[in-house]
C-alpha cells in the first residue's frame, strides 16, 4: 500500500479546467486525496461547456461535483466553449483568483492536446500560477498520448477508483449525450498507468507532468 509523505503539512491546493469534469477526469482521485488529508482545494472553469451540451445543466453537475470531492469554492469563469478568447485575456482573470488564493499546488491541463480549449487554458494557466510552488499537468482523453511521459502517479486502490467514478456519474449528461465521458475507458487508462509502474492488478493511478516543482520557497519570491 502506498503511504503519503509528509502528512502534518495541510496545503492550498487549485485545480483549472476548460470544462465542467475536466480537472475531475483529470485528477479526481487526487483532489478527493487532498481533501481526505485536510488540504483547501480551489476549482476554476472556464467555461459552461454548453458546446458539449446545455450548459446550465453541466454546471449544476459541475456544482454537484464539486460538493463531491469537498472542493471549497468553484470559480465559474463563463468563457465561450470552443471560442475562447486570447489567452492573455483568460490568463488575468486566472491571475486575480491565483493571487486572492495563494495555492501552493495548481493542477493544469496538459499543453499538448488535440482541444483548443485545453491548449489556451494550459498556456493562460501555466502563466497565471507561474508563482505557485508545484505545477502538475493532468491528462484528458483529447491529451496527445505520443508526447505526454508522465513522471509522477497518484496511486489508488480499488476502493479509491471506486469512489472517483462516483464522482464522474454526477457527469450524466456527457455520459449520455455522446459519451466523450467514457467510464470504461478511464478504468483501463487508470489501470494501465498504475501497471506501467509495476503496481499490481488491485492499483490505479492517475498520471501528471510537472510545469515546475519549487523544492523551497525563497524570500522574496511573491514580491
Amino acid at each position: 500500500m502506498v503511504k503519503e509523505i509528509n502528512k502534518a503539512n495541510k496545503l492550498k491546493v487549485i485545480a483549472i479546467g476548460a470544462h465542467p469534469d475536466d480537472f475531475e477526469i483529470g485528477a479526481g482521485m487526487r483532489l478527493m486525496h487532498h481533501v481526505k488529508n485536510g488540504d483547501e482545494v480551489i476549482g476554476i472553469i472556464c467555461s459552461d461547456g454548453e458546446q458539449g451540451g446545455d450548459g446550465e445543466i453541466r454546471l449544476k453537475e459541475a456544482e454537484y461535483a464539486a460538493k463531491f470531492v469537498g472542493i471549497k469554492e468553484l470559480y465559474k469563469l463563463h468563457f465561450p466553449d470552443t471560442r475562447f478568447p486570447n489567452y492573455l485575456t483568460i490568463k488575468d482573470r486566472l491571475e486575480k483568483i491565483i493571487k486572492k488564493e495563494n495555492p501552493s499546488i495548481a493542477y493544469i491541463h496538459f499543453k499538448e492536446d488535440q482541444h483548443q480549449d485545453h491548449r489556451v487554458v494550459s498556456l493562460a494557466s501555466s502563466i497565471a500560477c507561474r508563482k505557485v510552488l508545484t505545477i502538475l499537468n493532468y491528462k484528458s482523453p483529447s491529451t496527445i498520448n505520443a508526447l505526454f511521459n508522465p513522471h509522477l502517479f497518484h496511486i489508488g486502490l480499488k476502493k479509491d477508483f471506486q469512489k472517483k467514478m462516483e464522482l464522474l456519474k454526477i457527469y450524466k449528461s456527457q455520459i449520455e449525450r455522446n459519451g466523450v465521458l467514457d467510464l470504461r475507458h478511464a478504468e483501463i487508462e487508470a489501470k494501465y498507468h498504475a501497471s506501467s509502474i509495476h503496481f499490481p492488478e488491485n492499483h490505479y493511478a492517475e498520471p501528471f507532468c510537472a510545469n515546475h516543482i519549487i523544492l523551497n520557497k525563497m524570500v522574496g519570491y511573491d514580491d
